[in-house]
Parts: structure tokens; C-alpha cells; sequence
């Protein structure tokens, strides 16, 4: 048997051991609790709060979403909308984007997720049914006409866009106050065709805007075209390769295409080719060589090509037939 003072001892002996492995275990929690990921990082991001639509104009929508929560990890938003709108990737710290260039009246649905870079992804929020309104204010200016180049029966001309509230805007041409034709956004020149040589026209533009809100006229300037060529009596070479085909579905159109001619005073751009099908003018291209979209005649039908210069010069007719049973 064990005195009492023995047991003390012995009991005195073993403190430092049970101190050192309760000292011991405390650090591996510590060294465990810094180690181990958080919840939040190591899993999927957080769903976005919170996903409203804060503005609208015809032309744009802003969106907005509560901030991200605290210690939620890296990601990135991904923001999309339906109907050609392009997803566009923001960071953690977005809290709202605008989207611009959309078109008045239409109706649009939008979603936001989180996604970070294993790949891990949040849920998605929608919202839908977002329709813009239409668009009622004109163009408040003209556009700036410039002419570049001028010939006897053509002439080049740019111009610096009107201002207006959106970017769907095209841009009429009037030649001496009627309208020669219309080009769509995002174009800012064109060649004006098929002019009288030695002629003064009126030249005159105004943009039209995608809820059709025409704006004012700009200042008339003059196009004078030049004197047709004094020198110039030799046509353009006759077109070649001239072929066409049809479409085999039961109807008379067809297709045709040619050779670009040459000529000796102007480039190939300015030689104009008339298309005529069966006798009668169907069509006609400036500096191209098709192909163009033809109708005929069940049966025989005979086309012909003809390519004529700045001076009025024709080339002998290129011909070729064709048969839609």
C-alpha cells in the first residue's frame, strides 16, 4: 500500500503531462481553425439580393442588386438579358449596371448569378416583363453634309450624325428636295448614283430615329456635278463569265452574276452594268458584279449585261439564256 505522501508525489509527477497534452491539443484546434476553410469560400458563392430594375429609358436599363455579404469569397456577377442583350461580367464589388443601345417598346428579361473561379456557381435571379417605352423625342439636329468626291453622274459624300436621345438612327438623302434614299445606323457616307453630268442639285439630309421621329432638314448645299468626259468615246469592255441559275422551287427567280468590266478613264467602282431579262431593264449595279435576284419566264429567257461609263459609253451587251422548267 501507498502512503499518503507517495500518492501526492505520484500525483505531483503526472501534472506536467496532463498539462502538456491539454497545451498540445489546444494548438491543433488553433491550428485547424486557421487552416480550414470558411464555409462561405469554400462553397458556392451567395445568391445576388435583392435583383430590381432602378431606371428605364427607351434606350436603357439600369439594374441594381444589394451589395454581397461579408467574408462571401471571390466571385464575379454574370449579367444577361434576353433578346441579343450581351452578357457582360462585373466584379464582387458591382452593385448596379446600366445596359445601353436597347430598343424602345420592346419587352426584356433579365438575370444575375455569382460565379467564382473553381467554377462553383449561385442560384439565379430573374426579373421579367421589363418593357421599355417608346421612344417620342426627334432628333434635335441635322446632320453635316460634306461632299468628297464628284464625277459627271456620281458623287461621294459623309456626314457628322445628328444628336438624338438614342443610337438607332438612319439618315434620309433629298436630292433637290425630294428623297433620294435612306441609310441605317451606324453608316455615315454614300455614293450618290445615276446623276446628270454638268447638273446643280440641292443636297439636303435629316436623321429619323427608331420610334420614327423625324428631325429638322439641314442646310441645302450645292452638288454640281462635272461635264461628261470630252475625251472619253471608247466603252467599257463587254462584262464576261455572265451565268445564271434558278432556284428550282417552282417559281422564276433566279439568280445572276458576271466579270467586272474595265475601262479606260474610270475605275471599276463608277462603270455602271444594266441587267435586262427577256428585253426589259430588270436591274442595275454600280462597280459590282451581282449577284442579283432576277425573275423571268417559265421556259426560255435571255439575259444580257451591259456596262456603261461615266460618259454615257455602252459595251456591247454580255448574253447568256436561261430555262426554268
Amino acid at each position: 500500500m501507498f502512503s499518503i505522501q507517495e500518492l501526492r508525489k505520484n500525483n505531483r509527477a503526472r501534472q506536467p503531462v496532463s498539462s502538456f497534452v491539454a497545451h498540445f491539443a489546444a494548438m491543433i484546434l488553433v491550428l485547424t481553425m486557421v487552416l480550414a476553410p470558411s464555409t462561405a469560400s469554400a462553397g458556392r458563392p451567395p445568391t445576388p439580393r435583392n435583383f430590381r430594375v432602378t431606371a428605364t429609358t427607351a434606350y436603357t436599363v439600369t439594374l441594381s442588386w444589394d451589395p454581397a455579404p461579408p467574408n462571401s469569397g471571390n466571385f464575379s456577377y454574370y449579367l444577361w438579358g434576353a433578346y441579343n442583350v450581351p452578357t457582360v461580367i462585373l466584379p464582387r464589388t458591382a452593385t448596379s449596371y446600366t445596359f445601353t443601345a436597347l430598343f424602345p417598346g420592346n419587352t426584356y428579361t433579365f438575370g444575375l448569378y455569382a460565379r467564382n473561379a473553381a467554377g462553383q456557381t449561385s442560384g439565379q435571379v430573374n426579373v421579367s416583363g421589363i418593357r421599355l417605352p417608346n421612344d417620342t423625342i426627334p432628333p434635335t439636329t441635322a446632320p453635316i453634309l460634306h461632299i468628297d468626291q464628284v464625277g459627271s453622274n456620281y458623287a461621294n459624300i459623309s456626314w457628322i450624325p445628328a444628336q438624338d436621345d438614342g443610337p438607332h438612327l438612319s439618315t434620309q438623302i433629298y436630292l433637290n428636295g425630294v428623297f433620294y434614299f435612306g441609310v441605317g445606323r451606324g453608316i455615315t457616307s454614300a455614293t450618290l448614283r445615276s446623276l446628270q453630268p454638268g447638273t446643280t442639285y440641292s443636297l439636303t439630309a435629316r436623321a429619323i430615329d427608331f420610334g420614327n421621329n423625324a428631325g429638322p432638314f439641314s442646310n441645302p448645299i450645292a452638288l454640281v456635278t462635272l461635264p461628261a468626259n470630252p475625251s472619253d468615246h471608247t466603252p467599257p469592255s463587254t462584262p464576261t463569265n455572265l451565268s445564271a441559275y434558278s432556284f428550282g422551287d417552282g417559281s422564276t427567280e433566279m439568280q445572276i452574276q458576271w466579270t467586272q468590266s474595265t475601262d479606260d478613264f474610270d475605275a471599276q467602282a463608277n462603270i455602271r452594268y444594266d441587267v435586262y431579262v427577256n428585253g426589259a431593264l430588270e436591274d442595275f449595279r454600280f462597280g459590282s458584279g451581282g449577284p442579283i435576284i432576277a425573275y423571268g419566264v417559265f421556259g426560255q429567257n435571255t439575259i444580257e449585261v451591259i456596262a456603261s461609263d461615266t460618259a454615257g459609253n455602252a459595251s456591247p451587251p454580255a448574253t447568256t439564256t436561261l430555262f426554268i422548267p
